[in-house]
């Protein structure tokens, strides 16, 4: 009889270390799997539910003109009225603006003459030489049109000369040559007179010696 109780007991005691063993196996497993669960989280915890803590952004942001195209797939333009006023507005302005510097240019004071020098060579002439006797006219730095001439002591006069100064520009040479041949002496005088605009320092001469012997 008691080995038949322990035939009969065998079972349980099997049964105990059955259950324990797997006890055991659920405990590691239970263990292992908070563990990864743990991993889980520590890799979760630095991503965030909200789409905007994930997103990234760059640079200035969207242009306007693309951020139309991103809602409804094309970009929007302004109304044909709109753009055809724009344009006018623009040329307009581009015409306003020249007639200002026009005006501007036109409104600066004109040339005035404010002095006239001659310079002549001061060595002596020979036979069949040809002089040049410069003249500078001086201006107040006006635009305008000057016009001159020369008038010599032979009683020769040039044609009248006009030349067009631009403003800022406050003198302007103005050279004669005087070709003189033959035999005997002569002290030549050659005048520079200013005709327009009138001045009453618009007129100088200068003079040199002629020798032919």
């Amino acid at each position: 009889m008691p080995e038949a109780d322990q035939c009969s007991d065998a079972p349980e005691v099997d049964q105990m270390m059955d259950e324990t063993r797997q006890d055991d196996t659920q405990d590691f497993g239970t263990e292992r799997g908070l563990g990864t669960q743990h991993a889980v989280e520590t890799r979760a915890e630095g991503a965030s539910s909200s789409t905007d803590d994930v997103t990234l952004r760059f640079g200035p942001g969207v242009p306007p003109a693309l951020a139309g195209v991103w809602r409804d797939g094309s970009p929007r333009r302004r109304p044909l009225s709109r753009r055809v006023f724009g344009g006018l507005l623009t040329l307009g302005l581009a015409i306003l603006t020249g007639l200002v510097v026009w005006w501007l240019l036109r409104s600066g004071p004109s040339v005035q003459v404010t002095g006239v020098i001659v310079t002549a060579p001061s060595e002596v002439r020979h036979c069949g030489a040809t002089t040049t006797v410069v003249g500078e006219i001086h201006t107040n730095g006006g635009q305008g049109e000057v016009s001159y001439r020369w008038r010599r002591s032979d009683g020769q006069f040039s044609g009248v000369f006009t030349d067009s100064l631009s403003r800022g520009r406050h003198s302007v040479r103005v050279p004669l040559r005087w070709t003189i041949q033959g035999a005997g002496d002569l002290h030549a005088v050659a005048t520079l007179e200013v005709l327009s605009p009138k001045s009453p320092d618009g007129t100088a001469s200068g003079a040199f010696d002629y020798r032919c012997h």
